[in-house]
């Protein structure tokens, strides 16, 4: 299969890691993921004059915009709970540039209200579109908390949506968003970490697991990993089940190092497909 050409859209963010700061936020996950797999990545972000990590932006097509402070989080993993996450910076959105270029698929990264989708809805023209929904559902809370907020979008924009991607920690207060999603968007990924994801076309739903062997050393990513590998497959024309397990693969891969330390490996991706059932 050819190598498509994706437009990813989203903000590259810093992420904290005690004293270092390095790259991260769902855009640069996709766009990094995507590139390894081979595809032709044209990064839009948004990210402050203080933006400290110039080599996330190699071997990609980047229309980039320097405004304020890069958008900054912390990740911290309680034993056996849900991340937690703190924000202590955010960049201005993320806006159209005056052109796109021609792209089998454009996928939209947001990591935290960075993308407004009617508009780029409407910027992508034709393009067909792809989700991962995330973003959308985070906001600023009382200080520096990132709390979830209840994602009411019209379900005419979402059927203007092709392919989706959610997790569990997602919808933990998204009331019956799942069923919405599956309702307007015609395919539809619903990861459920280490017991796999469904793959929701049409109303059926298939599981796929995982890669059994992976050593996970840190989890930040691999849900963006995932929905890169998956949006990826689908790009290439490959059916929603082959294209998860293509994700999965991935996902296994980048949770092996801190942060996105792995993802230039994520193209070994493709010699771990045929373990994920």
């Amino acid at each position: 299969m050819t190598a498509p050409r994706i437009v990813v859209v989203g903000h590259v963010t810093h992420d904290r890691y005690g004293d270092d700061i390095v790259p991260g936020g769902c855009a640069f996950y996709a766009a990094r993921t995507q590139r390894a797999l081979g595809a032709e990545v044209h990064l839009v972000t948004t990210v402050g004059t203080d933006f400290a990590c110039e080599d996330a932006f190699t071997g990609l097509a980047v229309d980039v915009t320097r405004a304020g402070a890069t958008t900054l989080f912390t990740n911290l993993y309680p034993p056996g709970g849900i991340r937690v996450q703190r924000i202590e910076a955010m960049a201005p959105p993320v806006a159209p540039p005056a052109e796109l270029p021609e792209a089998a698929l454009v996928h939209l990264a947001p990591v935290m209200q960075d993308v407004d989708l009617a508009t780029w809805l409407a910027a992508a023209g034709g393009r067909p579109v792809a989700i991962a929904i995330q973003g959308w559902i985070k906001d600023r809370g009382p200080g520096e908390t990132v709390v979830q907020t209840p994602w009411q979008i019209d379900g005419a924009l979402l059927a203007r949506v092709a392919f989706a991607a959610c997790g569990e920690e997602d919808l933990v207060q998204q009331g019956d968003l799942l069923d919405r999603l599956c309702r307007h968007v015609p395919v539809v990924a619903f990861t459920h970490g280490k017991r796999g994801c469904d793959v929701i076309v049409g109303g059926r739903t298939t599981r796929v697991g995982i890669y059994p062997r992976a050593a996970e050393v840190d989890p930040t990513g691999a849900g963006d990993t995932f929905a890169a590998g998956f949006f990826f497959g689908l790009a290439q024309g490959r059916e929603p089940v082959e294209a998860a397990r293509l994700g999965a693969a991935a996902a296994s891969i980048v949770v092996e190092g801190r942060g996105g330390e792995t993802l230039p490996r994520v193209g070994e991706a493709w010699g771990r497909i045929a373990e994920i059932g």
